[in-house]
């Protein structure tokens, strides 16, 4: 019974519109393995946020949908776990899939239907995936994440980036933008997306 008012609750504070930093305690509460997150620093030249901050700012960016909010709240939530110090200059390699096992777990818990948190933990898992702005770096991520998740991920990708230092997004939101326009051009004629 707890967990269902826990997803409710949580449901609730996603897509309200106010600030998501108004609820930490509760979504600490409710989700407490992000609690690691927010003494995790991330020294680096892409973030200026740490960790629990970064997904936080990522939250309060993306598109006010469920599964781009609890995909925004947990995407990052494995980085605490993959963190490596080469240089002086903190590393997160492999955290995509270390996120996307905690997410489930976390959603499994709170009881989101399986198909939900499917979509959820494909969406964590390439979150960081390039898609190269041609029309055969598209058909190659479609292949890889799916038609279905397209749109959620570009918009995810695009909220993900304004989150970071200007350093990393400047250079790299317009490439986006541009695989987007690829990806809608495609879907209105036909070029082989399924």
């Amino acid at each position: 019974m707890t967990y269902s008012v826990d997803r409710e609750n949580l449901n609730n504070i996603l897509v309200s519109s106010k600030d998501i930093k108004e609820y930490k305690d509760e979504i600490l509460r409710i989700v407490p393995e992000l609690i690691i997150c927010v003494d995790c620093e991330q020294n680096m030249p892409a973030h200026i946020y740490n960790v629990f901050d970064h997904i936080l700012e990522t939250v309060n960016k993306v598109d006010s949908n469920l599964i781009l909010k609890i995909a925004a709240l947990l995407h990052d939530i494995g980085k605490p776990y993959r963190k490596t110090v080469i240089d002086n200059v903190d590393s997160f390699k492999g955290h995509e899939e270390a996120s996307e096992i905690i997410a489930n777990l976390i959603l499994t818990r709170l009881g989101y239907e399986e198909v939900f948190k499917n979509k959820i933990c494909r969406l964590i898992k390439y979150h960081d995936y390039y898609i190269t702005p041609t029309v055969e770096g598209v058909k190659e991520a479609v292949d890889l994440i799916g038609d279905e998740l397209m749109p959620y991920l570009f918009c995810f990708q695009k909220a993900d980036l304004l989150a970071h230092s200007e350093q990393r997004y400047k250079p790299r939101l317009p490439k986006l933008n541009e695989a987007n326009v690829i990806y809608e051009s495609c879907i209105r004629e036909s070029c082989g997306i399924k």
